[in-house]
């Protein structure tokens, strides 16, 4: 199973008209922290997944891109 969590969070900061800092100073987390995260370099650590899913007010299956998983596994 893959997992787009880099794509998700670029795409849902961006919606929501944020920078990277803002997440980062949001999760108390540093900037640099964020663009590995986008650019798929790292995970954040399982215990800030809830915090950045209320973030961005989407659930976490939501924040890995799971539903995208799911419909390519049906097709």
């Amino acid at each position: 199973m893959n997992i787009f969590l880099s794509e998700q969070l670029k795409r849902l900061r961006k919606e929501k008209g944020n920078t990277q800092e803002d997440l980062a100073m949001h999760l108390g987390i540093t900037t640099q922290a964020v663009s590995k995260w986008e650019r798929d370099e790292g995970y954040p650590d399982i215990m800030l997944l809830p915090r950045i899913a209320l973030y961005f007010d989407v659930t976490i299956d939501d924040l890995l891109g799971i539903e995208k998983e799911r419909i390519k596994q049906q097709i």
